[in-house]
């Protein structure tokens, strides 16, 4: 069969509407505190970012950060074998002065924080810095 006269298009898509799809307030779940704002433990996303919550990825990652192992002064009396003790072979880089020093004990490692440094050498140990 031929037809005589052109098929209408009627224009009922999203494309007509700028793309927008989903335009009315039924799509945030009413205006204001209904729907999703009725209900006890639901939040919208506009009051979630009033609370200062954040959404999503944010800040920034350091792509040349280094990460520094380190170890409390208290937590070196685990270790202890002897008069000497070296660090590094325990896998930390840093020692920190948080706790007590054991008494007479010579700690190696790559670097001291100042108050580890102080309570090392007031218990009669030293400290070696490789």
């Amino acid at each position: 069969m031929i037809r005589k006269r052109k098929k209408t298009r009627k224009k009922r898509g999203h494309e007509m509407h700028s793309g927008l799809r989903r335009r009315g307030a039924g799509n945030r779940g009413g205006r204001g505190n209904a729907g999703q704002g009725k209900k006890s433990g639901g939040q919208k996303q506009s009051k979630r970012l009033a609370k200062g919550k954040r959404l999503g990825k944010y800040g920034f990652n350091n792509p040349t950060k280094k990460e520094v192992k380190t170890i409390n002064l208290r937590d070196l009396h685990k270790h202890v074998k002897g008069k000497e003790l070296d660090v590094t072979e325990l896998g930390y880089d840093k020692v920190l002065g948080k706790g007590e020093a054991p008494k007479g004990l010579t700690v190696k490692a790559r670097s001291f924080s100042k108050t580890a440094r102080k309570k090392i050498e007031k218990a009669n140990g030293k400290t070696v810095v490789m």
